[in-house]
């Protein structure tokens, strides 16, 4: 029997090689947020999309954004008269990264997520299909893509995000591990940005922060076009998960 979000953090919390399952079915799960006074209830939200939604208070004084795993829960926690909205957790995840979440406040099955946790699971995201028994994706006979595994360039991510938001041309960014079978496997990042409208010096940009903070790794900078069916831009947007969504 398949186990439920709930059930894993409970294991999660028990025994940590149960922490990657967790996250993983808890950021391809459908969760239910409080919505503010402009969303409508049971409205479908996308990636793209700016939604308001409510802030909850912890006991310590924590300000974070409240969901819940099950409509019966949230409920439960505020009556039956609140506007709420129903999305995919990796969705509410990139929508609100800066920000603390906190899932199911309340009932036993909780747990708070700083921003930086926020940022981290983003970041290090696993692909479930992509990937082979060894956890690695063939993206050509030469050249092997994986999401990254641990905490790097974190400090080079968050500034690159800051960039999009300001520059708002950017719709989405993604972040793998790329390894090129006759340089001995060596991981080096790629980093995948797809732009609307004029980009003007934007990846000069990029490449100006990926220089200043890429922390001794080596960079490879691809613009990604939606229309190609194959190659980078494709594998990017249809194999793996964004560090980065417009808002």
């Amino acid at each position: 029997m398949e186990k439920s979000v709930e059930d894993l953090l409970v294991l999660a919390a028990e025994e940590p090689e149960f922490r990657e399952a967790f996250y993983e079915k808890l950021l391809e799960s459908e969760v239910f947020v409080l919505g503010g006074d402009d969303a409508q209830e049971g409205d479908d939200v996308n990636e793209s999309d700016t939604i308001s939604l409510l802030e909850w208070e912890s006991e310590e004084g924590i300000l974070a954004v409240p969901f819940f795993t099950q409509y019966e829960m949230l409920e439960k926690a505020v009556g039956s008269d609140h506007l709420y909205l129903p999305l995919r957790a990796d969705v509410l995840f990139a929508t609100v990264a800066d920000m603390n979440l906190v899932m199911n406040p309340g009932f036993d099955a909780s747990k708070m997520f700083t921003s930086e946790e926020v940022q981290m699971m983003l970041t290090t995201e696993l692909v479930d299909d992509a990937s082979d028994e060894e956890g690695g994706a063939e993206f050509s006979e030469d050249i092997s893509l994986t999401p990254i595994t641990t905490n790097r360039s974190v400090k080079m991510l968050k500034a690159l995000k800051k960039l999009f938001e300001a520059e708002g041309n950017v719709t989405l960014a993604y972040v793998a591990e790329m390894a090129e079978k006759d340089e001995n496997d060596t991981m080096q990042l790629a980093i995948g940005v797809e732009v609307e409208g004029e980009e003007g010096d934007l990846f000069s940009r990029i490449s100006d922060i990926i220089l200043d903070l890429a922390e001794n790794e080596t960079v490879d900078l691809f613009k990604l076009d939606r229309k190609e069916k194959e190659g980078m831009s494709a594998y990017f947007i249809h194999e793996m998960n964004p560090f980065y969504i417009k808002k």
